[in-house]
């Protein structure tokens, strides 16, 4: 093992939380270890589109990740790559699709709101939306978010517009807004943290098409890549680590985290860093596999595991989405993830047969890339003649002339869905790997389903020539992983319920945060990734502040 050195903090994972919490620390004098799993990524190696290499094959990202997944613990494990992580310099924002929300304020009291609901383990979060408020404006217009404040009539209060005006329309957002209103839906821009034109040093969008899924090589999507990183490393004070795998983290005199191990996966070395303060930023599959492996004579059950709450409550969205034809081009492939949205069934009506509920966009991830067009139909898809042959050929020149979209729904925490280390299976470094047990609830099939017939009007509004659901959530096609992940440590006032407080820092050992999704107690029907923007700059603050009080 090479030789320690100290630091004052070491943030581990640099995507949408390590990427802000490293750059606010540098920026205040902290020195900072950050580790990464993954390499560092250079924008040159973004120019290449090549969908098996960057979809199928997932190899700028993740291809060493391993996880395992069941129903329920009475189920055998299935082994495979589940979730669309983003092992490298940047973390899984490097590839995301930049739509950008803020969480409305009902959002943060789900339980105030809807009250018990069986099965379920609604909290409210120890924060609201007021406290938010100012944290979300930085983060707008630190990452570029371009959009039309006043626009969505159903969206969070604010003080301030978006830096950036919205991204032009291309014709499947015109087509999808056409359709909304004639249903009474108020469509609006979605908003996106790409540059509609240059802010921040960094250029204006130059609509490739490639942004889910896929790195930006211009930088002009708004990531840690592209923005916090780059500031921190200015300073002096960042020492980035990339290919570095952290497995455990120590405990010292005093019941304060001491130091990290990981495996330097260049030199295939075990290595370990010392800091004052650690910060777990791995998202809600690696932060709780983490701190459950950092067993000790302390902590029997895992690091910060008093509540046994480490790694409960994982969350993945309640996802579904429809495809549709058109007799004209859509062009979906020159544009965005998303050119127009409507917020008009988020809104919580228990009517409905469900509670709570989600935004809805035009959605070009899967219908931009030709692969997923020809493979990914669904298994509503009308017309299995069209599988092979001449019928195949057909479909495929529907390519130009596809769209879809997307509805973001809550799905609702329950302590039954988790994450634990695998005792069976471990990965090419001998380390247990995550295990994910995660079934629906049924409030979020309802949600799906309902949903999935909103989407199916939409279609016929729009004039489409087909539609079919290409993604829904149903007992018989459980999720067994996500692009949005969240839960699994638990944000709270009480130790007893949850694994850090409202400020993000364990409830057991005062020198260990966590700054990632897997703190949200509920999930939101929005993409995540600006709350966990927002909360790590809140976060973020507050760590300062108490440093020039002496407080830490």
């Amino acid at each position: 093992m090479a030789r320690r050195e100290d630091f004052d903090v070491c943030v581990i994972g640099t995507g949408a939380g390590g990427g802000v919490i490293a750059d606010q620390l540098t920026a205040a004098g902290f020195r900072v270890v950050a580790l990464q799993r993954g390499p560092h990524l250079r924008t040159g190696d973004f120019v290449d589109d090549d969908e098996l290499k960057v979809i199928w094959r997932d190899e700028l990202f993740s291809p060493d990740q391993l996880e395992t997944w069941r129903p329920d613990e009475s189920s055998p494990t299935e082994t495979g790559q589940f979730n669309m992580t983003g092992h490298c310099v940047g973390g899984t924002m490097l590839h995301w699709s930049a739509w950008s929300w803020r969480f409305r304020p009902d959002e943060f009291r789900v339980l105030s709101e809807e009250g018990p609901v069986e099965g379920a383990s609604l909290a409210d979060w120890p924060i609201d939306y007021e406290e938010m408020e100012p944290y979300y404006e930085r983060a707008e217009w630190d990452f570029g978010v371009s959009g039309d404040a006043g626009a969505n009539p159903f969206g969070a209060p604010r003080r301030r517009g978006y830096p950036n005006p919205p991204h032009p329309d291309r014709s499947a957002g015109l087509q999808f807004k056409a359709g909304a209103r004639k249903l009474g839906y108020h469509p609006f821009p979605t908003p996106i943290a790409a540059n509609s034109q240059p802010h921040g040093g960094r250029p204006g969008c130059l609509y490739g098409g490639t942004c889910g899924g896929y790195g930006c090589p211009i930088g002009a999507k708004g990531t840690t890549f592209a923005v916090s990183l780059p500031k921190a490393q200015r300073t002096g004070l960042l020492d980035l680590r990339p290919n570095s795998l952290a497995f455990e983290i120590k405990i010292g005199r005093g019941g304060r985290a001491r130091s990290v191990h990981y495996i330097d996966q260049s030199t295939r070395e075990e290595q370990e860093v010392r800091a004052r303060h650690v910060f777990v930023c791995g998202n809600a599959v690696g932060t709780p596999h983490l701190l459950l492996m950092s067993k000790s004579d302390s902590f029997p059950d895992g690091l910060a595991n008093s509540s046994g709450l480490v790694g409960r409550n994982l969350m993945l969205h309640v996802f579904t989405a429809a495809s549709f034809v058109f007799d004209k081009g859509s062009r979906v492939f020159t544009g965005l993830g998303s050119h127009a949205a409507i917020d008009d069934l988020h809104a919580s009506d228990p009517s409905r047969g469900f509670i709570r509920g989600g935004v809805v966009g035009s959605d070009n991830f899967v219908v931009k890339q030709p692969i997923l067009h020809a493979l990914w139909r669904g298994s509503s898809y009308p017309g299995s003649d069209r599988d092979w042959g001449a019928g195949f050929k057909d479909y495929l020149r529907t390519f130009s002339r596809t769209a879809s979209v997307l509805s973001v729904g809550e799905d609702l925490p329950m302590e039954a869905n988790r994450v634990d280390p695998d005792p069976d299976v471990t990965d090419e470094w001998g380390l247990p790997v995550p295990r994910m047990t995660h079934r629906q609830h049924p409030n979020d099939v309802a949600m799906s389903s309902w949903h999935a017939d909103r989407l199916l009007e939409i279609g016929d509004a729009t004039g489409a020539v087909e539609r079919w659901i290409a993604l829904r959530v149903t007992d018989e096609e459980p999720r067994k992983g996500s692009s949005h992940l969240h839960g699994t440590c638990r944000m709270g006032d009480d130790p007893s319920r949850s694994v850090v407080d409202r400020w993000c820092r364990s409830h057991d050992i005062p020198n260990l945060w966590v700054a990632d999704a897997s703190v949200f107690p509920t999930s939101g029907g929005y993409n995540p990734t600006l709350t966990i923007l927002a909360n790590a700059y809140r976060v973020a603050d507050y760590f300062v502040s108490e440093a020039k009080k002496g407080a830490l």
